[in-house]
């Protein structure tokens, strides 16, 4: 297509009188505060798909920007054109050096009597990140994880990145660092492009995930208690608040003593206060340090008797009656990572009403956080089953069917999940989902939907 725009249209892009509020509608949803003073190169990007939407004003492009339908495909378009996106498989060999000689070995020892390992990459574009890693797992770890639960979770912002992603097919390019050997060994020729080979998509899956604008940590989005998050080249973009605001979201999303992988244009600032630093040959690691451990019965009874003077008294005190477990108190031990308390509580709530939908919901939660999948899954079917018009319960077994392999599955809940949130009101919010709103949730649902694609 040709440009709508004579050649000095770009400047008058700019003199446009709604340029200032477009632009800082594209930075307030994208964090891309990379452009605050780089009006000439985003003006000519913003072109571009002022070209291919055949719009020729900053009003127009803004109220396709806003619509509910039209818009976010339109923005995954316009995030493809202003973020750089390039990646390839080990890309900055060094970072997987570390990780395969000191970050995973560690987790590996820590993690021993649970024998489970959990893996986010926030900003994983088209997947040759995310897959890398699962290489690196199944080649150099292989005896070490043998029989473990080990699980990589991909996100973006792009849709369209995600869905390739989840294909697992690459052009020769995002394959140039390996020799044609090693890669013969894990992938297979498929006309132009080359297919990971399936093992290598075992344990591997993907969901759209804004970093700006969704919650994280987030029990319904299944963004917590990650051994290992990896964000290279994205926080580049952010300014330097945004920056420190996710760099916290992350510590409260890892494990204690788990790890933080960021890019090497990534500015080590103040941010990173909350962390250990680790250097390790050519990268900076960053690590969350152990906590204090807490007593539940501490914080239940505050006042404790020294060991003698309790046997001494014992026969004068009455017995003190147990709290009554509430579904907050399943969720503050879910939120700080105590996930066998909170099974505990979700089980004493099950004793007293398990024909509550949102018991079962919760335990579902907590199950699939401690990787027993089987129950996760009986307990997600329950709370359907009890409790049809259920929104979250449809939409997170769509996320928990999603990570198992079962797209079609996904896919079927998802729609499920849509079809009930067209009834509600736009500024319901459900407190069970971090007070997401209606609207949002119809648009995650609605994004999770358009990537899985003919796969659903």
């Amino acid at each position: 297509m040709s440009s709508i725009f004579p050649p000095q249209a770009v400047g008058e892009l700019i003199n446009d009188p709604l340029y200032p509020r477009l632009k800082d509608h594209v930075v307030q949803s994208t964090g891309m505060a990379y452009y605050a003073d780089k009006d000439a190169e985003f003006s000519r990007r913003l072109k571009r798909r002022f070209d291919a939407a055949e719009v020729r004003d900053c009003g127009r492009y803004l109220d396709l920007l806003r619509h509910p339908v039209q818009g976010p495909p339109e923005l995954d378009a316009l995030i493809a054109e202003i973020t750089i996106g390039e990646t390839y498989f080990f890309r900055h060999p060094e970072h997987f050096d570390a990780l395969r000689d000191h970050v995973l070995p560690e987790l590996i020892a820590r993690n021993r009597h649970k024998r489970s390992l959990r893996v986010w990459d926030a900003g994983c574009a088209d997947g040759p990140e995310p897959y890398s890693l699962s290489i690196l797992f199944k080649r150099d770890l292989a005896d070490q994880l043998e029989g473990w639960d080990a699980t990589i979770l991909g996100t973006d912002i792009n849709r369209h990145s995600l869905a390739r992603a989840r294909e697992g097919a690459f052009e020769d390019w995002a394959l140039r660092s390996m020799p044609a050997e090693t890669r013969d060994l894990y992938f297979a020729g498929q006309g132009k492009r080359w297919a990971i080979a399936p093992e290598y998509k075992e344990g591997v899956s993907f969901q759209y995930h804004n970093l700006v604008e969704d919650s994280f940590p987030s029990l319904i989005n299944n963004l917590s208690s990650f051994d290992l998050i990896v964000c290279r080249n994205v926080m580049i973009y952010f300014g330097v608040g945004l920056m420190g605001r996710i760099l916290h979201q992350f510590h409260q999303c890892l494990s204690a003593g788990g790890w933080l992988l960021v890019g090497p244009s990534e500015p080590n600032m103040t941010s990173f206060g909350s962390f250990r630093t680790v250097n390790a040959p050519g990268v900076t690691l960053y690590q969350k340090q152990e906590e204090a451990a807490r007593s539940p019965e501490a914080e239940w009874y505050p006042v404790r008797l020294s060991e003698p003077v309790a046997v001494a008294t014992a026969a004068k005190l009455p017995e003190t009656p147990r709290r009554t477990e509430t579904l907050a108190d399943a969720r503050t031990h879910a939120d700080r990572g105590d996930w066998e308390e909170a099974a505990r509580c979700c089980e004493e709530l099950l004793k007293v009403d398990s024909l509550n939908a949102r018991n079962h919901f919760y335990y579902g939660l907590v199950m699939e956080q401690m990787r027993n999948h089987t129950q996760a899954e009986a307990s997600l079917k329950r709370a359907i089953y009890l409790d049809r018009q259920s929104v979250l319960a449809h939409y997170y077994f769509g996320l928990f069917s999603q990570s198992r392999g079962d797209l079609r599955r996904a896919g079927r809940s998802f729609q499920n999940a849509l079809d009930l949130l067209r009834a509600k009101n736009d500024e319901v919010t459900f407190p069970d989902a971090d007070g997401i709103t209606a609207s949002e949730l119809r648009k995650l649902a609605a994004m999770q939907l358009d990537m899985l694609g003919d796969q659903a």
